[in-house]
């Protein structure tokens, strides 16, 4: 009697293991570790300086008047490239909900406040990692805040993950409207 209870509580077991892939649980894909987005990002640059900003009353009114919703943190860290004294770029590791889960991506900005690179870091969603491919982020290159920056717009969704490709569309433009408060011209 002992080995069939064991058998019955590995075949529940089991049971519930496959229920829970079927489910549409979360999966964690980490693509790149935060050192590693940088170096890629910042691959021709001397130097890579952190600097923190608080979102401080001015900026979240700013933002706000620009994104129309509410910004979600109270501080943003951008780190500025430099090579011989000259900036190369920013770039900020930001983060926008997907369909359940958070998306946690890198932008990079040119000097000039266009879109230099995005990159997937860490996706967590079941579906929808296709936005991690080149295909999807290299319609970001060059976009600026003239830019239309929307699905169905310049940037062309991925079937089955219109909601991962929104919020990266999302994140990226937050992520030009803070350059564009702590280093651009406004």
């Amino acid at each position: 009697m002992p080995l069939t209870r064991k058998l019955l509580s590995a075949f529940l077991a089991l049971a519930a293991l496959l229920g829970a892939e079927g489910s549409g649980l979360a999966q964690t894909t980490v693509y790149l570790k935060p050192a590693e987005a940088l170096k890629l990002i910042f691959k021709n640059s001397q130097e890579v300086l952190k600097e923190e900003h608080p979102v401080t009353d001015e900026v979240r009114r700013k933002a706000e008047v620009e994104l129309k919703y509410e910004l979600p943190k109270d501080r943003y860290v951008f780190y500025v490239g430099k090579t011989e004294g000259r900036v190369d770029g920013y770039a900020v590791i930001d983060e926008q909900v997907g369909k359940v889960q958070p998306i946690t991506f890198v932008a990079k900005i040119s000097p000039e406040g266009r879109v230099d690179a995005v990159e997937v870091m860490v996706y967590r969603e079941s579906h929808g990692g296709e936005v991690a491919s080149r295909r999807f982020l290299n319609q970001f290159k060059q976009k600026d805040l003239n830019s239309e920056l929307r699905l169905h717009g310049d940037i062309v969704n991925i079937s089955g993950a219109t909601l991962s490709s929104h919020a990266l569309v999302v994140g990226v433009k937050r992520a030009l409207v803070l350059w564009r408060i702590f280093y651009g011209k406004s």
